[in-house]
């Protein structure tokens, strides 16, 4: 699919230092490189065996429409509830199922859910449900010390890493977007100084050898656009190079530890490296890794910044003042150090964007939030603007900050408000029972806000829906003590 195509790959990199010095680093590139990370939890010796990994190496899923199909079940059998909420890996759920319906135990937090009654385990018979951002939600757990550790050959860290991946439907730029949150559980009984936690991308955009990369501090983001006006043709995606315009993507840092509500650190450093034996190449070492999540080069050089003037190609190497971030000028401006204004070739190079020192402390958590974000419109050199991604990376962090209104997870089935006839054609009637007026709200299944058009008929409202899709749709509630509400409703 589209993001499949502006996100050939990626991986999670971390590096910190244990108190005694000591350098600890994981990092995934392609695993047929060597495999670093390893799906499933730690146990108490910080390890987990192939077995384990095994059974978790499954990502979950769920969707909005079936959390809203539970919702509207009064009495939840096995048999009736969605597979996606019987089996969610969440603490003490009896049902839990991993890779090819491997039974799972789990004795700690681990996928997050609505406990409906408080107890802390995770029963779906009982009215508990997956905690979901967006319309679609991926949960999947890895670990950075399993049967091997042969990416980087380097010390792990003993770190879970619980990730969880969402997007939104709504007809706006949310929809341009995809989270991903990382939630980092140190859980081996070291304390760790001035850790990294780095993205790794083999952004593929289109054709993969005529890209460029670049930089925009502002939204501590990473960017992948064209080296030409149009893409390139590439054997498995022949439909880019018609496209009127290439797209630009980016990965931005929502969220970072030591963010408040004042201030959002920068990043760290943006760097890039080839798939080549030279200076500029791929990472051989835990040194070499660490290297490239600090500014680094392969042999420990800084990174440079290296521009002279429009039309000279550089690289970031050997010369010029020390600088944290490479290529991180706009191509729109030509006094701007860019691939575009430096006449740089396009070619096949990955990025690796990392975070602010932080610590780690042992049993800590801390909790990152990136999102990939593009804009089908930005163009390629030398037409290129990166306008439209600053845009979606503004959609981004604000929707992240201040979350589209949920149907699901703050809801309850709300007492004495009768909705009929259910199913409904064209009108659909409300009557309230309490003497507060009521807001109403209401979200097809893809979680969408209709248009709601409402008149009075004494006591009742009278909602008009024929314009609606056939379909299922919740009704949201709140009145003017906050109490809040749903139900739901079929329009046929």
């Amino acid at each position: 699919d589209e993001y499949s195509a502006i996100a050939n790959a990626g991986g999670i990199w971390l590096s910190g230092y244990g108190l005694s010095g000591n350098v600890h680093v994981s990092a995934q590139c392609l695993r047929g490189d060597g495999i670093d990370l390893w799906p499933g939890p730690l146990n108490s010796m910080g390890v987990t065996d192939y077995s384990t990994s095994e059974k978790w190496a499954k990502i979950w899923k769920v969707t909005r429409a079936e959390i809203s199909e539970y919702l509207n079940i009064t009495y939840h059998t096995i048999s009736n509830t969605p597979e996606s909420i019987l089996t969610w890996p969440a603490k003490g759920n009896s049902y839990a199922k991993g890779k090819d319906g491997a039974t799972l135990v789990i004795d700690r937090d681990m996928a997050p859910f609505i406990d409906k009654n408080g107890d802390g385990v995770y029963q779906p018979l009982k009215g508990d449900y997956p905690f979901i951002k967006g319309e679609l939600t991926l949960w999947w757990l890895i670990n950075d010390n399993g049967p091997t550790h042969n990416q980087t050959n380097g010390l792990p860290l003993k770190v879970e890493v619980q990730a969880t991946a969402y997007a939104y439907n709504r007809g706006t730029l949310i929809d341009n977007v995809l989270y991903y949150e990382y939630t980092l559980v140190n859980r081996s009984g070291n304390d760790y100084l001035d850790l990294r936690f780095g993205f790794w991308g083999d952004m593929n955009l289109g054709y993969y050898m005529d890209d460029h990369i670049g930089f925009d501090s502002a939204h501590r983001m990473g960017i992948t656009y064209n080296a030409e006006i149009r893409d390139g043709v590439s054997p498995g995606l022949p439909g880019w190079s018609l496209l009127p315009k290439p797209h630009v993507t980016g990965i931005t840092f929502v969220a970072l530890p030591g963010d408040n509500s004042d201030v959002y650190i920068p990043a760290g450093s943006f760097m890039y490296f080839r798939n080549e034996p030279s200076v500029l190449g791929y990472p051989r070492s835990d040194t070499e890794f660490n290297y490239y999540l600090r500014s680094r080069w392969r042999n420990g050089t800084h990174l440079k910044n290296t521009f002279v003037g429009a039309g000279v190609p550089n690289t970031g190497y050997m010369f010029g003042p020390e600088c944290n971030y490479v290529f991180d000028g706009d191509p729109s401006d030509n006094m701007e150090w860019s691939e575009c204004n430096s006449n740089n070739v396009g070619s096949d190079k990955y990025m690796v964007l990392a975070s602010n020192d932080f610590d780690l402390y042992r049993n800590q958590t801390q909790k990152i939030v990136l999102a990939l974000v593009v804009d089908p419109n930005g163009g390629g050199c030398p037409e290129v603007t990166f306008a439209g991604i600053k845009e979606v990376a503004d959609t981004a962090w604000h929707n992240y900050y201040n979350p589209p209104v949920s149907v699901t997870n703050t809801l309850h089935p709300q007492q004495g408000l009768k909705v009929y006839p259910n199913p409904a054609h064209n009108t659909l009637h409300i009557n309230n029972e309490t003497t507060v007026d009521m807001q109403l709200t209401i979200c097809n299944m893809l979680g969408q806000v209709m248009g709601v058009y409402e008149s009075k008929q004494g006591a009742e409202k009278v909602i008009e829906i024929g314009s609606y899709a056939p379909g299922m749709y919740v009704l949201k509630y709140i009145n003017g003590l906050s109490d809040i509400g749903v139900t739901r409703f079929v329009k046929e």
